[in-house]
């Protein structure tokens, strides 16, 4: 049997696969590019198996045939453009039809090949000006309120993912990912609210300066082997509690990413970092600029998951990724 990756060359999809194929599964990925080079020499070393194709989600019948020549029993349907102001002012049609009806597509394939669960990826966008009125946001009490395209859609994808799920007799669990950072984040053209962990760590590259600016709220970061690790927790649950999940650190992370910046200093002699109030100093934007409440994972920390690597675990982990991996930033 096998698990499918849509998607499975972007961000979380990497880390997803390599946490997959540690185990020794049979991942299958479905993505519009190849392995990135870096990731296809780390993964080769794993115990797992992986083939890799090359497909456009929006086919149900060629996915369907996908699922059932490689016997896919699990399915990850993670492939979706993270949108934008810009691209959603410009093509919202492009961002509904992969988001939401590739997501339909797959389910169908899903259903029509006998798999048995879908992992549906929803995001922390589904609570949009929610973030701004709780310090809390929980599954059950916090009324999802999206305001992008993109948190839009992924709202319809878990409600569409828990109507079909019911209607067509597939096991369906939504994860309600939050803003991600670590190993294998790249610029792949679909993801255009990439994270200030990875500009910092192109900029020590680099050996440039970095200016972060001056205030810094608390936004909930995760680090994505955590992801990772809580995605395969959801996959494994024997009886779910609940259909729907926050993934995310649970703590009130962003002002703690100076450390980040420190850590990079050290380790790349030719980077420096400082903080300013003026933006057009600032080489390091936030995609948040205003307070935010936290996302509470007491849901599924009650089903035995907790995350590992809060930020003196993630950065440490992450330095040693980057220092033997450099290449990995742009794939």
């Amino acid at each position: 049997m096998a698990v499918m990756v849509t998607g499975g060359t972007g961000f979380v999809g990497l880390n997803l696969v390599e946490a997959l194929l540690g185990r020794g599964e049979h991942v299958v990925v479905v993505a519009l590019d190849d392995m990135p080079a870096s990731a296809a020499r780390a993964f080769a070393a794993l115990p797992g198996r992986l083939t890799v194709v090359r497909g456009d989600v929006r086919d149900s019948g060629a996915m369907a045939d996908l699922m059932r020549q490689h016997a896919v029993d699990r399915l990850f349907p993670f492939a979706a453009i993270t949108s934008g102001p810009g691209r959603e002012a410009e093509t919202p049609e492009l961002v509904i039809e992969v988001n939401l009806l590739g997501f339909i597509a797959q389910m169908r394939a899903a259903r029509d090949a006998g798999v048995l669960r879908v992992i549906a990826p929803s995001s922390a966008a589904v609570y949009g000006d929610s973030f701004y009125h709780h310090a809390r946001l929980d599954e059950e009490t916090t009324p999802p309120v999206p305001t992008g395209i993109y948190g839009v859609t992924k709202y319809a994808v878990e409600r569409t993912a828990l109507r079909l799920g019911a209607l067509w007799g597939i096991d369906v669990i939504a994860a309600r990912i939050s803003a991600v950072f670590g190993p294998w984040e790249r610029d792949t053209g679909l993801r255009d609210m990439i994270g200030p962990h990875w500009h910092l760590a192109c900029q020590a590259v680099d050996g440039t300066a970095a200016v972060l600016p001056a205030e810094i709220p608390a936004y909930t970061w995760v680090y994505s082997r955590d992801i990772a690790e809580g995605l395969l927790h959801l996959l494994d649950m024997a009886a779910p509690p609940h259909r729907v999940f926050n993934l995310c650190s649970g703590v009130p992370w962003g002002p703690v990413i100076t450390q980040w910046a420190g850590r990079l200093a050290a380790d790349f002699p030719g980077f420096t970092w400082r903080q300013s109030a003026d933006p057009a100093a600032q080489t390091v934007r936030l995609t948040e600029a205003r307070p935010r409440g936290t996302m509470d994972i007491a849901r599924i920390a009650a089903t035995g998951w907790t995350p590992r690597f809060l930020p003196d675990a993630a950065y440490a982990d992450y330095a040693a990724w980057l220092a033997g991996n450099p290449a990995g930033l742009a794939g």
